[in-house]
């Protein structure tokens, strides 16, 4: 079990990840390796089967707009198809790693899944609001990962009238995800505080910034050492967005992230 642990866990859960964000944007080129594992292979098969029914639809629907609207909703729901098989394997999976790793994948596909179901059901199929899909994945994840006794509160102020593009909004709706799923697993060892998310036009760049009131990063904590798996994601999709990432650990943990027009 160590060994494939070693091999397929934690670099294979990211390849598939890289997979399914590289369909979420319409590149359909790459696949997932199949290498013996039985849980993380049967998966593997779904997403390359999955990446090769979009990819057929694509070439036939993708110029009229309402069959464009039917390419968004079946990415959805495949999407949602391995998010259910991911949650399906978590429960006979006692490794507590092992089980983190799945639990961390399923809310990774989930926000790419939400940016597809809100542009299905958008009358412009180009763009998102970004105050309600913030709103949409908070609670999603609260649900996924708050635990009985939990009272941690969210505060948004975000500017109406923002709308980005997919190709925007997945790398964003990832940053979100890997920021409150840490502030939900490391800021609160009492189950209680507070999110605050804020994301603001200044004309130059965009602005958004992510912060709790947690006990903050432990002791002589090192970026480039200490850094987790989603501290990483943060990073590299950031530097998709061409952003810039700057993380303040007083008063908690906040990251602001700065976006370019």
């Amino acid at each position: 079990m160590s060994r494939n642990l070693k091999d397929s866990g934690p670099e294979r859960v990211q390849e598939i990840l890289e997979v399914i964000m590289s369909y979420a944007r319409f590149d359909f080129s790459k696949k997932t390796s199949i290498i013996g594992n039985e849980t993380l292979d049967a998966i593997g098969a779904g997403v390359n089967m999955l990446g090769e029914e979009l990819e057929s639809s694509t070439i036939s629907l993708k110029e009229k707009e309402q069959l464009l609207k039917e390419i968004h909703h079946r990415v959805k729901n495949n999407l949602q198809i391995v998010s259910s098989l991911l949650n399906l394997q978590s429960e006979n999976i006692l490794d507590k790693r092992y089980l983190d790793l799945i639990i961390e994948s399923r809310n990774r596909i989930n926000s790419m899944a939400l940016v597809h179901e809100m542009l299905y059901s958008s009358k412009d199929l180009s763009k998102i609001e970004i105050g309600h899909y913030v709103e949409r994945l908070s609670k999603g994840i609260e649900h996924s990962l708050s635990k009985n006794d939990s009272d941690v509160k969210f505060n948004f102020n975000i500017e109406e009238g923002l709308f980005f593009d997919i190709d925007h909004m997945i790398p964003l709706g990832l940053i979100l995800n890997e920021i409150i799923s840490n502030s939900y697993k490391y800021a609160f060892p009492e189950n209680k505080g507070s999110i605050t998310i804020e994301m603001l036009d200044t004309q130059q760049f965009y602005r958004m910034t992510v912060k709790d009131n947690g006990i903050g990063f432990k002791p002589n904590f090192d970026l480039k050492r200490d850094s987790n798996l989603g501290m990483q994601l943060i990073y590299m999709l950031a530097e998709q967005l061409d952003g810039k990432v700057e993380i303040n650990n007083e008063l908690g943990v906040s990251y602001q992230i700065l976006i370019p027009h």
